[in-house]
């Protein structure tokens, strides 16, 4: 389970975040929507253990994530809206680096990676560099080597953005497979039709939307509550009548 509490991010001592508090838990997936500049990615970072908060705690299965980091790291999985790097190593080679780093033992570590390239239907760019891939493949192969150390959390920045029609279609199975896993996933995007295609109406997994506006949640319920929201005056009271539309303009 993720436990953000009071989370506040300060620049220059001019506040970003104030007191952001929710929880997700293990088969939920969290949808961050807002507008560009909103603080999305940033959140991210701070959950994936990259950027330090200024206060407030984040804890992943119990443990102090900022206090732990060396412990909590292993468990979170963070796939970046753009792939940077590596652009002369073919996919096995960056495979391989990274089982190694990520310590799988020797043995293991090519049963491993050719699972990870089975699962994301890769097998064929084995040899290719990576610089030669397309935009879908690399993130095909981002989510290849996240799962070489089957992480916890997984924390996706803009997952739609790169893919095709069918692409995306293989990407919601994907994220359904990860809740079906009791994964918890946290994923940033600034797109409503994106929300929609996460949206599952299977009742034994959940969806909630987390909407950053200035700072703080305006909204943070299921997907299936935002029409409630939208008329609810004590959840929305500081937002224009159009708020929903005004957050992502």
């Amino acid at each position: 389970m993720l436990d953000v509490r009071n989370l506040c991010k300060s620049f220059d001592k001019k506040p970003f975040f104030r007191e952001l508090t929710f929880q997700v838990g293990d088969g939920e997936c969290l949808i961050l929507l807002g507008k560009n500049g909103a603080g999305k990615t940033l959140l991210l970072n701070i959950l994936a253990t990259l950027v330090e908060p200024t206060s407030g705690r984040v804890s992943i299965d119990g443990v102090d994530a900022f206090a732990n980091t060396k412990q909590v790291r292993p468990s979170i999985g963070y796939i970046p809206v753009a792939f940077e790097g590596y652009p002369e190593l073919s996919v096995l080679a960056y495979l391989n680096f990274f089982a190694a780093a990520y310590k799988l033992e020797k043995q293991s570590r090519a049963d491993a990676i050719e699972a990870v390239l089975e699962l994301m239907d890769i097998q064929h760019l084995r040899s290719i560099k990576i610089g030669t891939l397309s935009t879908g493949e690399r993130q095909r192969l981002l989510f290849a080597k996240t799962f070489l150390h089957e992480p916890q959390l997984w924390l996706l920045d803009e997952p739609f953005a790169p893919l095709d029609p069918s692409g995306q279609i293989e990407m919601v199975a994907l994220l359904a497979e990860l809740q079906a896993m009791q994964k918890t996933v946290v994923i940033a995007t600034n797109r409503l039709d994106d929300v929609s295609k996460l949206y599952n109406t299977d009742s034994r997994r959940e969806n909630f939307v987390g909407i950053l506006y200035s700072g703080r949640f305006a909204v943070f319920d299921r997907f299936s509550e935002l029409p409630r929201e939208a008329v609810e005056t004590d959840t929305t009271k500081s937002l224009s009548s159009n708020w929903f539309n005004e957050l992502l303009a």
